[in-house]
């Protein structure tokens, strides 16, 4: 197929979608990509506190943990805390990990079918799903292995896997910060237009027919 014959088919394909659904889905996008930020920010602060809860426990425990630190030891206490902890993080990570990919599919697939967007906002929305799918499939289960074995002492050589596991982190951290800096991208050539919609209901079909048109709407 020629390059004339691909543009074109890409032009029929967006007339069909009206400006109206066009619009929509651009802010369904917009909410969508703010949700996922939320969800990063929210495991970013989760994670770390979560391990100092231990510490504020074992200072100012309550009359039942401080029972079991007499019966236990303050150590064999802080052993089984950070570990219920650590599991507690591996399954926040996990489903974090399954909401990220239903979020960067659903954001590809939205603008994909249901938008005029051009190809550098699908060429961002597809690095996100990308990123999506390795920190799901790659960098997530590896993380949980390694935090799980450690949890459980099974490794001969805590310092190189201590090791390990913070690059696996530092990993997760920048597939993170590389997902904001793309979903920003993306959602100032969602939301640049902002006259979009009502210049569509007030301006009449001359304006109509220039988005529809496939030019207009293009980012």
């Amino acid at each position: 197929m020629s390059s004339r014959t691909r543009v074109r088919t890409t032009s029929t394909a967006h007339n069909r979608i009206s400006p109206e659904t066009s619009w929509i889905t651009r802010r369904l996008t917009a909410v969508l990509i703010s949700i996922w930020f939320g969800g990063i920010l929210v495991v970013a602060l989760a994670a770390p506190a979560s391990f100092r809860s231990v510490d504020s426990v074992l200072s100012a425990p309550p009359a039942a943990t401080a029972k079991a630190l007499k019966q236990m030891g303050p150590t064999a206490v802080r052993e089984i805390l950070h570990y219920q902890v650590g599991e507690a993080n591996r399954l926040m990570f996990e489903t974090w990990g399954i909401a990220q990919l239903l979020l960067g599919v659903a954001i590809f697939l939205l603008l994909l079918f249901l938008s005029t967007a051009g190809r550098p906002a699908l060429g961002l929305a597809l690095a996100m799903m990308l990123m999506a799918v390795l920190m799901n499939f790659v960098l997530i289960p590896r993380i949980s292995e390694i935090g799980r074995d450690m949890r459980a002492s099974l490794q001969t050589r805590p310092g190189e896997t201590m090791q390990k596991f913070g690059l696996l982190h530092l990993g997760f951290t920048a597939f993170e910060l590389a997902v904001v800096l793309l979903g920003t991208i993306l959602l100032v050539l969602l939301l640049r237009n902002r006259s979009g919609f009502s210049g569509l209901r007030r301006g009449g079909s001359g304006r109509s027919g220039s988005l529809s048109g496939g030019g207009g709407e293009e980012i």
